[in-house]
């Protein structure tokens, strides 16, 4: 018993594994088959044995390489309808009036699908070895809708080519009335809307080809009951038509010999656009395709590695004669749901597709042409419900009109002309809505926002009393023409404000750190700015500009009185300056006495004094390190200046920047916690400490002049609280 109950799972899982490469190698037969009539249709049908055959090639091909080297192992790719599609609108070109006399259209249809595939394989390695796979999430979603609704639009247009010869494009939409008394057409309407049911309705992996083999028995009954013979089906063009032995192929290094001397060079050349298009259209889909398999799965995947495996796999394709081979999300989730999970079921899907190239000519004189016609009208129909109707709730008005517009261009113009217009409307309407989310991300004056430099009282005074005559704009994202303008509209208000009395210093700092980039409309506008700011006697300062943006600055000549500063600490520094040197305040400096009979009074001071150590740094020197135990000492800063920077830190940067009138160190003097930064001399300076052990005496000599110092320490301590807050809720505000 337990020995059957170990052998059973493992049975059971080969059992997956074949009934999955079987069903998934049958559907990609049924896909290669399709999308080798939509490519050969019309004057091209007579080759359509020669079109299975290199689609079923590209089919094998793609099975047995995504199973060999893809990190998805029940992955399956083969030819694609959203690339073979636009294909094969280009193909018709080579027999439509005006190029009916090109030597050898055979050729130049091979030809075109063998350089089109050899530059998505180009692509494809490109991308992969540039690590670049993530850039399809830049791509515009409404853009990538508009893309295989499209695409959706042209496999509908191929399958009733396929079954009516009905032309390519805006043709089409003329010609159509004349076609809808074609009982084909009806036949093949009708067959689709049942596909479209029945799908909807099962979703099994085996589905699908028994109801096509059910649509073929169907077919043939009902000539039976009419009375027609397969002949006169023949005929009056119900059958795809008859051909003995295997699916052709043609190795495509013959397209170089004596057969192609009459080759129309101008003719591949005006197809590179449209080239271009599929080769875009093909990397869209590989990367879209590997993402959702990646999510179906659950696994998570390099997209770099899927691209390099899809470029080596259409350079083999290109070289083997086969067409582009792109990994496909149904026929994969078909292997997903049957339970094949090892690389042993791509491969016996790539036998299938190798046996049906050598049984194809057999099978090919009994499919109906209504059968494949009507499976492309339902892909057709599937892809444009997914992507046109479907999102009609997800998206905004906006981004669905793109969707149909790129949809309506692909119909009536062209899918190259609908590719340009999807991408020109997108990049209008993210311009659009960017300017809408404002390039200044806080508008704030001298009274919330201050500089790092902790002052004495009376500048701090001085400073919040007159800090509305300082704006400070920082700024934000992309700078362009529209943002830009927004920026030179705040600026105006500013100017034209008079926040203050007639001659007064008035300062106007903006902040590019977290200003990405600016083009050189933006350089333009922020020399009007400066140009501005020179005229109404408003000094400009300039902070955190990246190189690519101080260049583009440059270019338009803008120019900052108060200088351009790394940080905007420092441009705040220099603005504080400024406002402290225009109401006289700049050089004053006042002694340790002058400062603590001020704080505490004569008495408390003399109490104090004497229990005062002094000591002298030299510049650079450390008054206290990071990490070090406190000593619980407190420092009056008589002179000189101190920095405090935490580990860690850019260059240049600080937390703070303590003068003389300050004081250090009081938080450790009520906490044996280790020190939170370091203080270093910013130049020579003078501090006076009061240690621990020396408070602890004046408490027991003076327990009131004690009470008093520590009353001024909470002051200080309150007053960095205060201002901290002011500036984080200003923050907090934005704009």
């Amino acid at each position: 018993m337990n020995q059957h109950s170990a052998v059973l799972p493992a049975r059971t899982d080969w059992l997956r594994e074949l009934s999955g490469g079987l069903i998934t190698g049958v559907v990609a037969v049924v896909y290669a088959i399709s999308y080798a009539a939509l490519l050969f249709s019309g004057p091209l049908k007579q080759w359509l044995p020669l079109g299975i055959g290199l689609c079923l090639v590209s089919a094998m091909l793609g099975a047995f390489w995504l199973a060999w080297r893809s990190e998805l192992p029940f992955a399956i790719a083969g030819p694609d309808g959203s690339t073979l599609s636009i294909l094969a609108a280009m193909a018709a070109t080579v027999t439509v009036t005006g190029a009916g006399a090109l030597k050898g259209p055979l050729e130049h249809v091979l030809l075109l699908l063998f350089v089109t595939t050899l530059l998505c394989a180009l692509l494809f390695l490109l991308l992969g070895f540039g690590r670049l796979g993530a850039w399809v999430r830049y791509v515009p979603f409404p853009v990538i809708g508009g893309f295989l609704a499209s695409t959706g639009w042209l496999i509908a247009a191929g399958a009733l080519k396929v079954a009516v010869d009905l032309p390519w494009g805006r043709e089409a939409l003329t010609q159509w009335p004349h076609y809808l008394a074609d009982t084909r057409l009806l036949a093949t309407v009708a067959l689709a809307a049942a596909f479209l049911f029945i799908f909807r309705k099962e979703r099994s992996p085996a589905l699908l080809p028994l109801v096509l083999l059910g649509a073929c028995a169907a077919f043939f009954i009902a000539l039976l009951l009419a009375g027609v013979s397969l002949e006169s089906a023949r005929q009056q063009g119900w059958l795809l038509g008859g051909m003995e032995g295997a699916a052709q192929w043609m190795a495509p290094w013959t397209l170089l010999d004596t057969r192609t001397a009459g080759f129309d060079g101008l003719w591949l050349a005006g197809q590179l656009p449209d080239m271009l298009a599929v080769v875009f259209v093909a990397a869209i889909t590989v990367l879209l395709g590997a993402s959702g398999l990646e999510i179906m799965s659950k696994r998570d995947i390099s997209l770099d590695h899927e691209l390099r495996t899809h470029g080596w796999l259409n350079l083999l394709a290109a070289c083997s004669g086969g067409c582009i081979s792109l990994v496909s999300v149904s026929r994969s989730a078909v292997m997903l749901e049957s339970g094949a999970r090892t690389r042993a079921a791509g491969m016996l899907a790539a036998a299938v597709c190798g046996l049906a190239a050598l049984g194809a000519g057999f099978v090919l004189g009994w499919i109906p042409k209504i059968v494949p016609a009507a499976f492309l009208l339902y892909i057709g129909l599937s892809i444009l419900g997914e992507w046109v109707f479907d999102p009609r709730i997800r998206l905004n008005r906006a981004d669905w009109a793109l969707v149909l517009v790129i949809l309506a261009i692909t119909a009536s113009v062209g899918f190259t002309t609908a590719v340009l217009v999807g991408m020109v409307a997108a990049c209008l309407n993210f311009a659009l809505n960017y300017s809408r989310v404002g390039v200044v991300q806080h508008d704030l004056d001298g009274t919330t926002l201050h500089s790092n430099v902790v002052r004495p009282a009376a500048q701090r005074q001085l400073l919040n009393r007159h800090g509305g005559q300082l704006r400070v704009l920082m700024l934000r994202g992309m700078i362009f023409f529209g943002s830009a303008h927004a920026v030179l509209e705040r600026v105006r208000g500013f100017l034209a404000a008079r926040t203050a009395g007639p001659g007064a210093t008035r300062i106007l700092v903006l902040d590019f750190s977290h200003v990405a980039s600016a083009d050189s409309s933006a350089g333009m506008t922020f020399t009007k700015i400066s140009q501005l700011a020179q005229a109404a006697g408003v000094q400009l300062a300039l902070s955190g500009l990246k190189p690519a943006v101080e260049a583009s600055l440059a270019q338009g000549g803008a120019a900052a009185t108060l200088g351009m500063h790394g940080t905007l600490d420092q441009a705040l520094e220099a603005a504080e300056e400024t406002l402290l040197a225009a109401y006289g305040q700049a050089a004053e400096k006042e002694t340790l006495a002058a400062w603590m009979l001020r704080e505490l009074g004569q008495a408390h001071w003399s109490a104090l004094q004497p229990l005062l150590e002094r000591r002298a740094l030299a510049t650079g020197q450390v008054l206290m390190h990071q990490g070090e135990v406190s000593d619980a000492t407190l420092y009056l800063i008589e002179s000189g200046r101190l920095t405090v920077t935490l580990r860690g830190q850019d260059s240049g940067q600080r937390l703070a920047s303590l003068m003389g009138g300050t004081t250090a160190g009081e938080m450790g003097l009520y906490s044996s916690a280790e020190r939170s930064a370091t203080v270093l001399a910013e130049r020579d300076a003078v501090v006076w400490a009061l240690t621990r052990q020396a408070l602890d005496q004046l408490q027991r000599s003076a327990p009131d002049t004690a009470m008093q110092v520590h009353a001024f320490v909470m002051r200080i301590m309150a007053e960095r609280l205060r201002l901290a807050n002011t500036t984080l809720a200003a923050l907090q505000r934005g704009t």
